[in-house]
């Protein structure tokens, strides 16, 4: 992970399905690589991922996004590929987030700002939080600074997440400064393809913010 640089917020490219997108996206400095293996129009197979992840590169954490799966189906991906953390985007228990041994990134997403009551439940075994936008928003293409500003008042560390793009995440970043940015959609020609042109501008946006 970068440590050092004109501001310390970190990127989370997420929503990867090959192999040239996770490398083009670590060449241009991503601090983590996420892959979603729950339903999604991102979503990457066990099969998929094995064909591709002895060829990652080294060095760039690689996260797990489940929701909502059982522990066996969980534990059957992560004994195959070895990830730095785990992401819960769903109604996991506490126990259930940390029975994997790994460190654990638990996300929410929220509507308002008092959707974010129900992460205090994970506050003894998350190691971060994630908070986004809801699939139906209500027609907020982009989390709002409000919510924004009471997810950096939660007890661990923050990614922000929801409708980010390289127009919009330095106004995000002017006002707030969390943890780190998670971009899928927003860098994207089609879901789970990357548009290498927007994958460099936001993370060369996010690091001028």
């Amino acid at each position: 992970m970068r440590t050092s640089g004109i501001n310390d917020v970190k990127v989370k490219v997420c929503g990867l399905t090959n192999l040239k997108d996770a490398r083009t996206a670590a060449r241009f400095g991503a601090d983590f690589l996420g892959f979603v293996f729950a339903e999604s129009p991102r979503r990457l197979s066990l099969e998929d991922a094995l064909t591709v992840w002895g060829d990652l590169p080294p060095g760039v954490p690689r996260v797990g996004v489940f929701k909502d799966q059982t522990t066996r189906e969980v534990g059957r991906i992560i004994e195959r590929l070895p990830f730095g953390y785990l992401q819960f985007h769903g109604k996991e228990s506490p126990a259930i987030c940390r029975s994997f041994g790994l460190p654990v990134i638990k996300a929410v997403s929220a509507r308002d700002a008092g959707s974010l009551s129900g992460l205090e439940l994970h506050n003894g075994v998350a190691d971060f939080f994630l908070v986004d936008l809801p699939k139906k928003s209500g027609g907020k293409k982009v989390l709002s600074l409000e919510i924004a500003r009471a997810a950096l008042k939660l007890k661990k560390p923050v990614f922000l997440a929801g409708g980010f793009t390289p127009e919009n995440v330095g106004d995000l970043l002017k006002n707030v400064h969390p943890f780190a940015v998670d971009v899928a959609r927003g860098v994207e020609k089609s879901p789970g393809k990357k548009d290498p042109e927007r994958l460099h501008q936001i993370i060369q946006a996010v690091r001028n913010a």
